[in-house]
C-alpha cells in the first residue's frame, strides 16, 4: 500500500456530463485530502446541529424534574441523554478535528497529500455508516443500556447501537493512523518535530492518545455485545446486563468522563498556539514550551485505565485518578500563559512582524485588536472554557467536597467538549480560505463565538454549582430497581434555578451553531475571491493558493529552519530576504 498517491487529474469527459455527477463521483473516489476533510467537517457540523438541539430538549426536560413530559419515560430519557453525551464526543468533536486535520495538517508539514489517502477516504464513509446506524438504533429503542429492563426488541436495537458505535470508533482509528503518519513521515525538508506547527503537533498527540485508548473501548463494546447476546459473563445482582439497568453504559462511561474526555480537547491547545502568533504578528514566544505542554496534556488525558466498572465503588479515591485530575490544569494554564506572553510581550528576535507585514493588502489586525477577530475570539474563548473544564475536574477529585456522581461530571464534559467545539469553529473561520476558498463573515462569526462560549459557561457552570448542592448526575430512579437511589439535592429550589440557567445556555449554544450554518451558506453563495494569505499566517499552508490545488504546492517548499517558515523570508525591514 502506497503512503501517498499522485495528485488526481481532472476528468474532462466526466465534467462534460453533469457537475452533480462529477461531485458525486469525486465524493466516492477522491484521494485529495481536502475533499476528504470537507466530508468529515460536514458530518461533524451536522452532528453538532443535532446534538445541540437535542441538548436543548434535554435541559428543558431536566428543568421539569420529570422524564415523562417530552420523552415519555425514564428509559427513553436515559437513551437520549447518552446519545447526547456519546454523540458530542464521537459524532461531533472527533470528526470536526479529524476534518480540520485532514485538510490542514498535510499542508502545514509541506506534504502533497495525507498518508494512506484511500484509507482516509474509506474512514470517512465508514464513519458516516456507523454514525447513521448508531442514531437510527437509538431512535428505535436502542442505546447504551436500558434502565427499565431489556425486552427482546430492545436487545436487538441495543446490539445494533453497539455495532454502530464500534464502526464509528474504528473509522476514527483509521483516520488517526493517516493523520499521525502524515506528521511523522511526510514532513518537508528541515522540519523536525520541534518545528512542526502547533496544530499539527496537537493532532499528532491527540491521535496517538486515541490510538492508545479507543481500542480499549472497542474491547469494552465487544465484551458487552457478547454478554448481551449470550448472557452476562460477570454475575452481578445489581447491574447484570441480562436484567437491564445501566450496566452497559457503566462499562463505557469512561469515554465521556475525565481524564479521557480531555483527550478530545488536546487540539484546542494546538489551535490556540497556531492562531495566537498570527493575532500577535510575531513568532510564538514559547514554542518549545508549548510543544512540551501539549505533550503533557496528552499524557494526562490517557483514560483507558480509568474504568470504574472494573475498579469498584471506591474508584474516585484512587491515587492515579486524583493525580490526573489535579495536574491536568497545569498544561492548559501554561499554554494560555505562553499565548499571553506572545500577545502582550516583546519578541526576543527582530522579526516581530509576520509575513503579512510585507503584504499591504492583508486584512489581519495585530495585538489586542487582532483578538477581536473571529478566530482570535474563538481560540481564546475555547482555551478559557478548557481551563474552566479542567478546574471543574480538579474540584471533582477533591475528596472533602465529595462531588462524585454529581452534576459536576456533566459540567466537566460540557465545558471541555464545547471548548473543543469553539476551537473547531476558530479553525473553520481561520482556515476557511484553504477549506473552501472563501472567507466567512466576521459579524456573524463574532455572534457565533459569543453565543457558544457564553452558552457553554451557563450550561457547564450551572451543573458545576448544582454539584455542590448534591444534585445527582442522573437524577431519576426506576421504581422497583435494585440500583442505588440517587440522593436528593440539599436545596432543590436552587438546583431548579440552575437547571433553568443551563437551559438558557443550551439555547444560546444552539443559536450559535445555527449561525455557523448561516455563515457557511452565505460564503458558498458568494463569488468573491480571497487572498492566499489574508490573515498573515506563518505556516506553510499559507504559501498555497486559496483554495489549494491538487498536490497543494506548485513547487516543493524550501527547507524549513523554524516553526514559522513564512517569517524566515522577512527581515527586520519587512523586506523579503
Amino acid at each position: 500500500m502506497t503512503m501517498t498517491d499522485s495528485p488526481p487529474a481532472a476528468d474532462t469527459a466526466l465534467a462534460a456530463i453533469s457537475p452533480r455527477v462529477v461531485g458525486l463521483f469525486d465524493a466516492l473516489t477522491t484521494t485529495d485530502h481536502k475533499r476528504i476533510g470537507r466530508l468529515w467537517l460536514r458530518s461533524g457540523l451536522l452532528g453538532l446541529l443535532a446534538a445541540t438541539l437535542l441538548g436543548v430538549v434535554l435541559t428543558i426536560e431536566n428543568s421539569n424534574s420529570s422524564p415523562d413530559d417530552i420523552f415519555g419515560g425514564i428509559n427513553s430519557f436515559f437513551q437520549y441523554f447518552n446519545l447526547y453525551r456519546f454523540g458530542l464526543v464521537l459524532l461531533v468533536v472527533a470528526p470536526l478535528f479529524v476534518g480540520l486535520a485532514t485538510v490542514v495538517v498535510p499542508m502545514q508539514v509541506g506534504a502533497t497529500n495525507i498518508a494512506f489517502p484511500r484509507a482516509a477516504h474509506g474512514a470517512v464513509w465508514l464513519f458516516m455508516i456507523g454514525a447513521t446506524i448508531t442514531v437510527v438504533s437509538v431512535v428505535s429503542d436502542g442505546g447504551w443500556g436500558a434502565l427499565d429492563g431489556v425486552t427482546g426488541t430492545e436487545r436487538d436495537a441495543i446490539a445494533l447501537t453497539l455495532v454502530g458505535t464500534g464502526l464509528v470508533i474504528f473509522a476514527l482509528l483509521m483516520a488517526s493512523v493517516c493523520i499521525a503518519t502524515t506528521v511523522v513521515s511526510l514532513r518537508t525538508s528541515g522540519m523536525n518535530l520541534l518545528r512542526v506547527p502547533l496544530f499539527a503537533w496537537s493532532m499528532l498527540v491527540a491521535t496517538s492518545v486515541w490510538l492508545l485508548t479507543l481500542p480499549v473501548a472497542l474491547g469494552n463494546l465487544a465484551f458487552i455485545y457478547f454478554d448481551l447476546r449470550g448472557g452476562p459473563r460477570i454475575p452481578d445482582e445489581t447491574f447484570g446486563i441480562a436484567e437491564g439497568s445501566h450496566a452497559i453504559y457503566a462499562q463505557i462511561a469512561w469515554l465521556v468522563e475525565q481524564p479521557q474526555i480531555y483527550a478530545f480537547a488536546i487540539p484546542v491547545l494546538g489551535v490556540l498556539g497556531t492562531i495566537a502568533p498570527v493575532v500577535a504578528k510575531r513568532r510564538h514566544a514559547q514554542h518549545v514550551v508549548a510543544v512540551a505542554l501539549i505533550g503533557l496534556f496528552g499524557l494526562l488525558s490517557v483514560g483507558g485505565w480509568s474504568q470504574p466498572w472494573f475498579q469498584g465503588n471506591n474508584y474516585d479515591e484512587k491515587f492515579v485518578f486524583i493525580i490526573f485530575g489535579l495536574f491536568a490544569v497545569i498544561p492548559v494554564f501554561g499554554s494560555i500563559g505562553a499565548v499571553a506572553d506572545t500577545i502582550v510581550g516583546r519578541s526576543s528576535d527582530s522579526d516581530t512582524d509576520s509575513a503579512v507585514s510585507s503584504d499591504p493588502g492583508a486584512s489581519g489586525e495585530s495585538g489586542f485588536a487582532g483578538l477581536l477577530s473571529v478566530y482570535g475570539l474563538a481560540a481564546i474563548g475555547a482555551a478559557l472554557l478548557l481551563l474552566a473544564g479542567t478546574v471543574a475536574g480538579l474540584a471533582r477529585v477533591i475528596q472533602p467536597w465529595d462531588l462524585g456522581d454529581r452534576t459536576t461530571e456533566t459540567s466537566v464534559m460540557n465545558l471541555v467538549l464545547f471548548s473543543a467545539v469553539a476551537a473547531a469553529i476558530a479553525g473553520i473561520w481561520f482556515w476557511a480560505p484553504k477549506i473552501g476558498g472563501h472567507e466567512l463573515a466576521v459579524s456573524t462569526g463574532r455572534l457565533v463565538v459569543l453565543d457558544i462560549v457564553a452558552g457553554a459557561v451557563l450550561l457547564g457552570g450551572a451543573d458545576f454549582v448544582s454539584g455542590f448542592f448534591e444534585a445527582p448526575a442522573f437524577g431519576y430512579h426506576v421504581v422497583g430497581s435494585s440500583a442505588p437511589l440517587p440522593s436528593e439535592p440539599s436545596n432543590q429550589g436552587f438546583v431548579e434555578v440552575m437547571n433553568v440557567v443551563g437551559t438558557i445556555g443550551a439555547v444560546l449554544i444552539a443559536l450559535g451553531v445555527l449561525g455557523v450554518f448561516a455563515a457557511i451558506a452565505k460564503a458558498m453563495r458568494s463569488s468573491d475571491g480571497v487572498d492566499d494569505n489574508p490573515y498573515g499566517g506563518q505556516t506553510l499552508e499559507w504559501t498555497t493558493s486559496s483554495p489549494p490545488p491538487p498536490g497543494n504546492f506548485s513547487e516543493p517548499p524550501e527547507r524549513v529552519v523554524s516553526e514559522a517558515p513564512l517569517l524566515d523570508t522577512v527581515n527586520e525591514n519587512g523586506e523579503e530576504a
